[in-house]
């Protein structure tokens, strides 16, 4: 499926490549027994699976369309789960994020990153030592996951301009990578992104105890609006890049107790409104595997 990256302009990374959106644009069926979101952002944290747990943070912006502005975190225990990359390329597929869940046994899955028609990704994903398109300049951030060494911490977040950033340092510790553009800096304070579009949004950070936390924001906020709310979310990230905008941006996760399922919508210029609540075909996914 051909899709749209985004305009991923934030400071300090450098304006991000706009492929073209193709004029034809099919989403896969929606998926067996979603549900729309709640109609408000309420209640406190679930735990999906020992380790895991969802929560849904108000935010303060107004979104322009999108229902209320609720942030939808799953915040995982890397400790219990295994960080995965899966791309169509190396794994059979563009596949809906609830069917790379599945077919894959995974406890959640999120958007790892924009990609080109196609399915190439944007920006430099490494799947378990295999690289998956090249190095982009105008991306300046990074997670790395899958250590090959026990002492080195499970997954980081890091970016161009962060003390001892080093590439090529980082792909001889990490199995797999993520590169794509940060909404919250080296400290964990919120990116000032010059794109002022609106989108519906999937991003992912780490906290400052070490957890990978993947976000979803069905309503449509700029992305530095969104940066803000993340820095201000009390969810004490320490970093966190924007994965995907729009109708393709997914969050799936679960356990024995409940379930997460998201999709986005609105996005400027393509689809400006709440319509969409099927998920779409991604060529590249993040996923968290029980270990």
């Amino acid at each position: 499926m051909a899709v749209l990256a985004l305009a991923a302009c934030g400071h300090p990374d450098p304006p991000a490549p706009q492929p073209a959106r193709p004029a034809r644009a099919i989403p896969a069926a929606r998926a067996p027994g979603v549900t729309r979101p709640s109609s408000a952002c309420a209640g406190e944290p679930v735990v999906l699976a020992p380790g895991l747990v969802a929560q849904r943070v108000t935010m303060t912006a107004t979104p322009i369309a999108g229902g209320p502005p609720c942030l939808d975190a799953v915040t995982a225990d890397l400790a219990r789960y295994r960080l995965r990359v899966l791309t169509a390329r190396r794994d059979g597929a563009a596949r809906p994020a609830p069917t790379w869940r599945a077919l894959f046994q995974l406890a959640a899955v999120t958007n790892a990153g924009m990609f080109h028609e196609g399915g190439a990704p944007v920006g430099l994903i490494v799947e378990d030592g295999i690289a998956v398109g090249a190095d982009n300049a105008r991306f300046g951030g990074v997670l790395a996951f899958d250590p090959r060494a026990a002492g080195d911490p499970p997954a980081v977040i890091t970016g161009r301009d962060c003390p001892g950033y080093d590439l090529e340092k980082l792909r001889t510790h990490y199995r797999s990578l993520i590169q794509s553009s940060r909404l919250l800096d080296c400290d964990g304070a919120p990116e000032r992104w010059a794109d002022a579009k609106h989108y519906s949004a999937a991003a992912i950070g780490i906290d400052r105890a070490g957890r990978v936390v993947m976000l979803h924001a069905r309503a449509a906020l700029t992305m530095s609006e969104l940066a803000s709310e993340l820095a201000h979310s009390g969810l004490d990230l320490a970093g966190a890049l924007f994965l995907e905008g729009g109708p393709e941006a997914s969050l799936v996760a679960g356990g024995d107790h409940a379930e997460v399922a998201r999709t986005g919508s609105y996005e400027t210029g393509f689809i400006e409104d709440d319509s969409n609540h099927a998920f779409w075909e991604l060529p590249n996914v993040i996923g968290l595997e029980p270990r």
